[in-house]
This record gives structure tokens, sequence and C-alpha cells, in this order.
């Protein structure tokens, strides 16, 4: 069987980008025959290198190149065609790009639906955002709220926070499936936390974009002590995140706070993981975050998390760790820097280990085998 897996880009590095590469990676070695279509060249050992994940070498690359930045608004009509193009070249069809569920998707992963009621009605005319993507989207989220049947596909959600907007603005129930951490990230023992002193460190990993917030951070930062420092690692890959980059910086000068508001864009996987081996917490800024794949993988080090009380987070971060506004993100920060433990960090440490990758790769082979049992698709020997 030839199982089509979608994602137009694996250069970013992202949690989205992982999902991608480690469904594929599931798949073929339970026997599917996998083709990977995206838009860019794929460097295997770089990514396996980032990701610490050995990328099956059974899996097939085809690669159509485009001129079209993903996530932007040509980009949104012109995945609807070419995954439509793709899927007539496979059995299945796996998307984990989208966020839309298209006819002939067969398995759509979904990290939040492009759908949802921040940006739309629930009746017509439905357009409630004005931004021009939400506007010019319009013609299909009509179709897609009448005319697409979740019967016999199979719908992943990432978190009971993204099902339950899948519900309720799409009436289609979703399966939930928290993405993976790598194993290769977990501190496994108190001896292991214990071993280095850390420091009075707050770590924050995300995309330089605005949606994320960031420019929350040196204003927490100017709110603790002095004793206490920041660093922000993403990566640049565009524009828009250049300018985000420079906006945080010109922000931290304006504070006076370019002694303890560091960055570090482009850092390595390996420089990630040392940074976030010395700190003693992990502050997440996005509100509403449909899942936070970087807050689990912070936990999984044995920093304290810090995150907004909103959307998927409140899922698996404990709620005396869940702050509401700034004061109370910079009191929560004073607070765990002052009582981080070796055995608080193991209790995070154990929250973060029911994402591990390969829960999620037998949770969701378990899936799609029930999947193509129940819809009758052909396997073929």
């Amino acid at each position: 069987m030839r199982v089509g897996v979608f994602i137009p880009t694996l250069n970013v590095y992202g949690g989205a980008e992982y999902v991608a590469i480690v469904i594929a990676n599931a798949l073929a070695q339970n026997g599917y025959q996998v083709v990977l279509f995206t838009n860019n060249r794929v460097n295997r050992q770089e990514i396996g290198k980032f990701f610490t994940i050995d990328f099956d070498s059974s899996i097939k690359v085809i690669v159509k190149p485009s001129l079209v930045r993903p996530y932007y608004l040509l980009d949104f009509y012109q995945t609807i065609f070419r995954s439509y193009i793709f899927k007539s070249k496979c059995d299945v069809w796996v998307d984990v790009y989208s966020r839309r569920i298209f006819p002939w998707t067969n398995v759509a992963y979904i990290h939040f639906p492009f759908s949802n009621h921040f940006d739309y009605r629930k009746k017509f005319p439905y357009l409630k955002s004005r931004r021009l993507i939400q506007v010019c989207a319009a013609p299909y989220v009509v179709f897609e709220r009448n005319f697409v049947d979740g019967n016999k596909k199979l719908i992943l959600a990432n978190s009971r926070y993204t099902a339950g907007e899948i519900e309720n603005f799409l009436g289609l129930k979703a399966e939930v499936l928290y993405p993976p951490v790598s194993s290769a990230n977990f501190i496994s023992n108190v001896q292991d936390l214990a071993e280095k002193e850390r420091e009075n460190l707050v770590v924050t990993i995300s995309r330089f974009r605005s949606s994320k917030r960031l420019e929350k951070i040196p204003y927490i930062a100017s709110l603790t002590g002095s004793n206490t420092h920041f660093v922000i690692i993403g990566r640049i890959y565009d524009n828009v995140t250049l300018n985000t980059f420079l906006s945080l910086q010109r922000l931290t000068k304006k504070l006076n706070l370019t002694d303890r508001v560091k960055f570090l864009p482009e850092a390595s996987r390996l420089e990630v993981k040392k940074t976030l081996k010395i700190a003693k917490v992990y502050l997440h800024t996005s509100v509403g975050e449909h899942f936070g794949i970087s807050i689990a993988e912070a936990m999984a080090m044995g920093c304290i998390p810090i995150v907004h009380d909103s959307g998927g987070p409140r899922e698996f971060v404990p709620e005396e760790l869940r702050y509401k506004s700034i004061n109370g993100a910079a009191e929560k920060i004073t607070k765990e820097i002052n009582v981080w433990s070796p055995q608080k960090a193991l209790k995070m440490v154990k929250i973060a280990e029911k994402f591990k990758e390969e829960n999620f790769c037998n949770n969701f082979i378990r899936f799609f085998n029930r999947y193509i049992e129940e819809t009758s698709i052909k396997r073929e020997t």
C-alpha cells in the first residue's frame, strides 16, 4: 500500500515538521510504502542531526518546487490543488500540514483547524476576521462547513483543545493524539538532574513571529530580579521572522535589558539541549497555544514551565504554573527560580513522558491500522 505524507517544507524545523517525519517513519517501519511530498529539497542528514532522529531510508521523497511561501495567501489555494494532484499518486493520503479537511484526504493531523471561531462565525456568511487570507479563503470555508463529509476519514487532533474546536466549528469528531517528544531529549533520573548546578536562567524556544507574543519577554524580565536571565531561541527563515527578531532586539535595548535578555537565533539542536540543561524555567508566551511541543520538550529536560492559562497547555501543565498576566508570569518565574530542585524537575519529566516519540508512534499506527480495517482499504503484501 502506497501512503503519501504531505508537508510542503521540512526546512523550518518546527513541531509540525517533526510530526511529519515521525509519522512517515512510523508508517515505513510498519511495512507501508511511504512517499513524502514536499516543495523543497530534503537534507536527510541535517534533519536527522537537528531532530536527533533517523530519517528512514525507505521513504521516497518527491520534490515539486514552489515559488509560493508556506502559510501565505497564494499558498492556501496552491495547497488545495497540489494535495488533490498528489493524492492521485497514493492509496492513502496523510495530510499533516493543511489544517483543512479535503474530500480526498484520508488522514488529517490537525495542529489547529483553519476554520475556527477566532476567524469565522459559525453561521453564514461566516466571515468574522477582516484579514486578507480569511476574506479570500471564505469560499473554501463555506465549502468545508457544508460539503465535507467526515465519514471514512481519520481526523487526529494534537490536543483536546484542538479536537474541541474541530467538533464545535466543523461538527467533526477527532481523535486526540498528542505530538511526539524525541526520547533523546529526556533526562531520566534525579542524579542526572543534580549532577550540574542550574543557573537562574529562563528559556523560550519559538518561531520569531508576532503571533507568538515574544514581546512580552522583555517586559516580564523587567519585573524580575537582576540575577534572573532570559534566553530566546528561534530560527530566522524569512523577512517576517527577521523583522520580528530585530523588533525584539530594539525593545530589549529600549528597556535597558541587553545584559539580561539574550538571543540565540539559528541555534543548533545541541546548543538548545545544552541551554535547557542549565536552565531552571521555561517561559511560553503564546495565548491559546494549540499544544506547545517546546513546553513538553523543556519539561523533559527538567525545566519548570511557566505558560499562559489557555489552550492545550492547560491539559498537562499544573495549574500553579499557569499565568494570566505579565505580572503573574514574573511572580511565578521568581518563585520557581528560587524553589527549583531536582525532585520538582523530575515531576515535570514524568509528566512529559507520556509524549515520548515511541508512544506517539504506537498510538498513530493503532489509529491508522484500525482506520484501514474499518474502511476496507486493501493493503498490498
